[in-house]
């Protein structure tokens, strides 16, 4: 079996990069910048896996690396979009071009690179994607709607997707991680320009919403249980669209079922603003 995976650095990426390996796959791991490939060749040490260089937002690279995985295998059995970043921040503070870049990333780029598979998988009747979203996708929450707002997107296409592409063989699943042990709240977190101006109207909030992540993440789950997942639905011949996955993914859900919308909100409000002045 044929995996492109993208975002291979670290995290999800890296791990399902050896994960599918492991499971015999050729895999072709993208990375935005090839010079940090060393710890996934160290971690890929004997196993049938390629790093290559995949900025999603390239064209130029896009197009090289599926045109020569066709040229070498004629197809994709699986794509990975597991690429992404997180950017924080009130809504109000978003710059035009960080906004944009958010979405180039996290959708964008993602859709051109699917988009650029299709063909040739539609004309083999088989494949599969495999879109990575997050809890986020569900619900927004303070400092994370324009992150929010970009996985709700990808919800919403892939869903479409999965109904499109259901006559033609291609299979379409989404995985949604929420809090577990990666980088994306530490070395992967950017926050808006302006949120981290002292005078921010937003300032008590987003210290008050980082605490709460800082929290979280340290009860957050082990990321090789989504690298499992996702080479277990790579295997599936009926993966189900849906895929929360996580420690707190369940609770949550619960209390958004349980709770009324002001209910909900509510409880919201107390969690992030009990300790500010405002």
């Amino acid at each position: 079996m044929v995996t492109l995976v993208t975002g291979c650095r670290s995290g999800f990426g890296l791990l399902t990069a050896v994960a599918a390996g492991r499971a015999g796959h050729t895999v072709y791991a993208g990375l935005r910048d090839l010079s940090t490939a060393g710890a996934l060749r160290e971690a890929c040490q004997g196993l049938d896996v390629h790093p290559v260089q995949l900025d999603v937002t390239d064209p130029a690279q896009r197009e090289a690396v599926i045109a020569d995985i066709e040229a070498r295998h004629g197809a994709l059995d699986a794509l990975v979009n597991n690429a992404g970043i997180m950017i924080g921040g009130a809504v109000e503070e978003f710059s035009e071009e960080e906004l944009r870049r958010l979405f180039e990333v996290n959708l964008f780029g993602l859709w051109a690179l699917t988009r650029r598979t299709l063909p040739a998988m539609r004309g083999r009747g088989q494949g599969i994607i495999v879109n990575v979203s997050s809890m986020a996708g569900r619900a927004g929450a303070p400092s994370m709607g324009m992150y929010a707002a970009s996985k709700h997107a990808l919800n919403g296409m892939s869903e479409a997707m999965r109904l499109e592409l259901y006559p033609h063989g291609v299979r379409v699943t989404l995985v949604e991680p929420g809090p577990y042990r990666t980088d994306i709240f530490s070395r992967n977190l950017q926050v808006c320009a302006a949120a981290q101006a002292a005078d921010s109207p937003y300032r008590e909030m987003l210290d008050a919403t980082e605490a709460i992540a800082e929290a979280v993440h340290r009860r957050a789950g082990d990321p090789q249980e989504v690298a499992d997942r996702i080479v277990a639905l790579i295997a599936d011949p009926n993966p189900p669209l849906w895929n929360p996955m996580g420690p707190s993914t369940w609770p949550r859900r619960l209390l958004r079922w349980l709770l009324p919308g002001r209910g909900y909100e509510a409880l919201i409000r107390w969690l992030v603003y009990r300790n500010t002045t405002s």
